[in-house]
């Protein structure tokens, strides 16, 4: 599928985030999903994969099994990282993926440098996931952008012109970036994201909300990167005795999730401490469900 139907297909609202878009067998129409799909990221059950409880490779079958969650995204640093660029090794996940009816829709990736010294190293850095997200079937590539200083209009003229070779990039691999907000001052606000991703208008760069990452006021800033967004970061630090998240107000949150019109993926990002990695999703899928009830 060329990338320009994509665009089309993105801007009628028949597609949702969470599907990848490449030709003949792999090509999935959404059109008849719900508005709304719970997803996970793999970093939820990071200390899974570290102390080596958990196999990636049974990381598909798990998330369907524990979690009723078959929309995965999928963490560098929760691979191997002899097997990163290893092809047998991404399609043998792959085809775990496929054997429980699981999309992998997103690969988090690392950051890129808006600098001007520092962008084309940067950008080396980056390219190798747009590879391995094409083998995976991936949608989207997850980065994080550092722009320099705090100047907005030297920030922003930097950023689109370290965006703009990486876009083209990801277009040819029939993939898309999706920026999350972090790693330097400007680009924790989702207005700057938002302004950025305006300038660069380019078909395959999109935004990432991610509540905890969000600097000033995160619903704000969640409102401001709505135009431009692909997928979204929930991030849960905690809960309170009633099984809210005390950061952040979840249902105000739907709410401008879905008044911006949004259809698409809502990815658990369990970060907190107190919750092992199991029960910490569970919670976390659990406020995602009765938020989303509060918007019916």
């Amino acid at each position: 599928m060329k990338l320009q139907r994509r665009q089309f297909l993105k801007s009628s609202a028949v597609i949702t985030a969470g599907t990848v878009l490449l030709p003949g067998a792999y090509a999935v129409t959404k059109a008849n999903r719900p508005r709304y799909q719970i997803g996970l990221s793999q970093y939820s059950l990071r200390a899974m994969f570290k102390d080596g409880s958990l196999d990636p490779l049974d990381y598909p079958a798990f998330s369907v099994d524990q979690f009723g969650i078959n929309q995965l995204d999928l963490w560098e640093g929760g691979l191997p990282k002899d097997k990163l660029d290893d092809k047998k090794y991404l399609k043998q996940l792959k085809r775990r993926a496929n054997k429980t009816n699981v999309e992998l829709f997103l690969l988090m990736s690392g950051v890129l440098d808006a600098s001007p010294q520092k962008r084309e190293a940067s950008l080396k850095q980056i390219l190798p996931s747009l590879l391995r997200a094409q083998i995976l079937r991936c949608e989207y590539v997850r980065v994080f952008l550092r722009v320099p200083g705090s100047d907005e209009a030297i920030g922003l003229e930097a950023s689109v012109e370290a965006l703009k070779p990486l876009s083209d990039a990801a277009a040819e691999k029939n993939v898309i970036i999706a920026i999350e907000p972090g790693a330097s001052q400007l680009s924790q606000r989702g207005a700057f994201l938002a302004k950025v991703a305006k300038k660069l208008n380019h078909p395959a760069c999109k935004l990432m909300p991610d509540f905890g990452k969000l600097r000033n006021n995160v619903y704000d800033g969640t409102s401001a990167m709505m135009p431009y967004t692909a997928a979204i970061s929930c991030k849960m630090h905690s809960f309170d005795d009633n099984g809210n998240q005390p950061d952040f107000d979840y249902q105000r949150l739907m709410k401008i999730i879905d008044k911006a019109g949004y259809r698409g993926i809502l990815a658990i990002e369990w970060e907190g401490q107190k919750l092992k990695p199991i029960p910490g999703v569970k919670a976390s899928k659990k406020l995602i469900e009765a938020s989303l009830k509060s918007i019916a």
